[in-house]
């Protein structure tokens, strides 16, 4: 077997959750709701949850950059005239509910700095934006042990596509049987990385946690402290 050298995590609901989940997403679209209303147009409230969520879970790879696709958002909801700071405001006003939400999983902090310890190579690769993920992980202390941070918005294709996974072990200088890959979706984070070849452990946590595997990851754990007996 392959040595591992290095870890690849996913973001949400891996090192990271949120207590208010559920709420969020309201949040969000009544923060878009309120600055729509000062451009003069009005929209319900579940209208807006439903095109995000219709937009976020497309099951294309490829994904638009953030102002692109908010631009679709806008333009499914009606929106016409607006300017490019309007534009910039509500994408922030989407996201910061999730960024003021976000808190660590539980011993993250000490796994991390303990894998780092011992020479892993350490990456995130998440179907986020990096606007919405950097600055939580800045706020809980996490960003400083990565040395990639894959954002799928960013890059344009999202798990469980080979290219972005690709593209995080090319940052690591590592290949795919040199790296091992925590999530806790079955599709995206262990399906996506077992195609090309990587370890995989899924983190039974999270509204995910009840789907039924994809494919049979090489772990399952219930907490992430649990990674450290496994590297062992």
């Amino acid at each position: 077997m392959t040595k591992i050298k290095g870890i690849l995590f996913d973001y949400g609901h891996t090192l990271v959750w949120f207590p208010h989940y559920n709420k969020i997403h309201l949040v969000s679209a009544r923060n878009i709701q309120k600055k729509l209303r000062t451009l003069g147009v009005f929209v319900e409230v579940s209208k807006i949850q439903t095109v995000i969520e219709e937009f976020a879970h497309q099951k294309s790879y490829r994904c638009p950059r953030i102002e692109e696709e908010f631009r679709n958002i806008l333009s499914v909801l009606g929106v016409k005239n607006y300017t490019h700071d309007d534009l910039r405001e509500i994408i922030h006003l989407h996201w910061q509910p999730y960024i003021q939400d976000a808190r660590s999983r539980k011993d993250a902090s000490e796994l991390l700095e303990r894998l780092k310890s011992r020479r892993f190579k350490l990456g995130i690769v998440a179907n986020i934006w990096s606007g919405g993920m950097d600055p939580a992980l800045e706020k809980l202390g996490l960003r400083k042990f990565f040395e990639t941070t894959v954002a799928s918005v960013d890059v344009s294709f999202k798990k469980p596509s080979a290219e972005i996974f690709q593209l995080a072990l090319k940052h690591l200088g590592l290949v795919a049987e040199e790296v091992m890959m925590v999530g806790d979706n079955p599709l995206p984070d262990i399906q996506g990385a077992h195609d090309i070849g990587m370890c995989t452990v899924r983190l039974m946590k999270g509204p995910n946690r009840i789907e039924p595997d994809a494919v049979t990851p090489d772990y399952k754990i219930r907490n992430l402290s649990t990674l450290l007996t496994i590297v062992n």
